[in-house]
């Protein structure tokens, strides 16, 4: 990881040094770069290419440190150092050696998140066969309940005895390890040690992703205090959009009350009212 951090670091430094040269040979004043604005120089650097390297990246790192940290318990120290390191690399890099990128709005990660989802219940599987099948935790307690507390004995209980042929044939007495009858069959230790080490798997599986969801239903994915501000930006927003609205209909009802008198004016100066016909003297009302 340290030389994948150096690299990434180094790589785009020639890379960008590389871009420079090219525009350069086609630029005869070299004043004119040098006065150019921050905003002018920074558009010459070389075009932002995405993050996936660098996600692609950390579900690397992450994949090692979880499967395997049943054989090596340092990898997240190491792990932790190496991207406190390479954060400050990546600031750098993405500051001074490519173009500022575009914003895009996100929900989160996106399929990254199910990938190491994934990846964490196969470090869970792989972890749980690596203690039971490559440790001696498990026949270290079956040999306490079954033979001895205190482990005397415990390395002869270990050795098997060499079938009768070859003892004959190189005149030696030979132990290895393995839970062996003398004709070389697999002993009843060695099938009770089998049964012990598949149901630790399953119950350890199951404990492990027991405590996994009691954590994630405990532990908010929001915390409360960005809960409570994200709910009163929205009781903000519906308020001002309330009021203005509330507004809009005061100024239309207004304007449409001003508007009435003026347009009763113009009606009234178009037609004039009729007079009454006159009666004649001689007409009985």
């Amino acid at each position: 990881t340290m030389i994948t951090s150096i690299q990434e670091f180094i790589v785009p430094k020639l890379l960008n040094w590389w871009h420079k040269q090219k525009r350069h040979r086609h630029e005869k004043k070299k004043e004119k770069v040098a006065a150019m604005d921050p905003w002018e120089r920074d558009y010459q650097l070389m075009s932002y290419k995405g993050l996936f390297d660098e996600y692609l990246e950390m579900v690397i790192q992450f994949g090692f440190i979880t499967i395997f940290v049943a054989a090596c318990p340092l990898a997240p120290l190491f792990a932790l150092l190496n991207n406190w390191v390479e954060i400050r690399l990546d600031a750098q890099k993405f500051v001074c050696e490519y173009r500022r990128p575009v914003v895009e709005r996100a929900q989160g990660i996106g399929i990254w998140f199910y990938i190491l989802e994934v990846i964490t219940y196969l470090a869970v599987i792989s972890n749980a066969f690596l203690i039971a099948f490559t440790s001696d935790f498990l026949p270290r307690l079956y040999y306490k309940y079954t033979h001895n507390f205190n482990l005397v004995g415990y390395v002869d209980f270990t050795l098997a005895y060499a079938p009768e042929n070859f003892v004959s044939q190189n005149n030696t007495m030979c132990r290895y390890r393995a839970y062996r009858e003398n004709d070389g069959s697999y002993s009843i230790v060695y099938w009770n040690l089998l049964a012990i080490r598949l149901g630790f798997v399953i119950v350890f599986e199951h404990v492990v992703f027991f405590i996994s969801r009691m954590i994630d239903m405990l532990v908010p994915d929001i915390p409360e205090s960005v809960e409570i501000k994200v709910k009163r930006e929205h009781y903000m927003a519906k308020q001002a959009l309330s009021d203005n609205q509330a507004l809009g209909q005061v100024l239309f009802q207004t304007e449409e009350s001003e508007m009435a008198p003026k347009e009763r004016e113009p009606e009234a100066a178009q037609d004039p009212p009729n007079p009454l016909p006159a009666i004649p003297d001689h007409q009985p009302l």
